[in-house]
C-alpha cells in the first residue's frame, strides 16, 4: 500500500505551488538587516526623552509656571507660551501646539542631523 501525503508542495527555487491555492506563492529574498541606524535613532531618542522629562518635571514642580503657560495658551499668545517653555531649560525646543483640551510638545532633531527621531507628548488640561 502506497501512502500519499494529503498535502504536497511542488517547489521551484523562487515559487511555491500549494495544492489549495490557485496562484503560486512567490518567494522574495529580503536584504540582511543592519540595526546600526535603528540603534543610533534609539540613542538620539534618549536625548529627546531627557528634554521631555526635564520639561515635565518643571511643569509638575511649579504650579505658577503651569498656570502661566495655560493662561497664555488660552489667550492664544503663542510667543509667550514658547518663551515660557524655553525658560524651562530644555536643550531641544519642542514645537508647541494647543487647543482648548490640552497642549502638545513635539520634540525632534529636524534642525540638526541626524534626522532620525520624533517624540510627541500630549497633555490634557481639561
Amino acid at each position: 500500500m502506497h501512502h500519499r501525503s494529503k498535502f504536497f508542495y511542488i517547489r521551484h527555487p523562487a515559487v511555491i505551488y500549494h495544492p489549495h491555492l490557485h496562484y503560486p506563492l512567490f518567494l522574495r529574498e529580503l536584504p540582511e538587516v543592519n540595526p546600526n541606524q535603528w540603534i543610533a535613532s534609539a540613542k538620539d531618542s534618549l536625548l529627546l526623552l531627557k528634554d521631555a522629562e526635564a520639561l515635565l518635571t518643571k511643569i509638575i514642580q511649579s504650579q505658577a509656571i503651569s498656570k502661566q503657560i495655560m493662561s497664555a495658551a488660552q489667550a492664544s499668545k503663542t510667543q509667550t507660551v514658547e518663551k515660557l517653555v524655553q525658560s524651562l531649560g530644555t536643550k531641544t525646543m519642542p514645537k508647541i501646539s494647543y487647543n482648548p483640551d490640552g497642549i502638545t510638545f513635539n520634540f525632534d532633531h529636524k534642525n540638526q542631523p541626524p534626522h532620525c527621531c520624533f517624540l510627541s507628548i500630549q497633555l490634557k488640561w481639561r
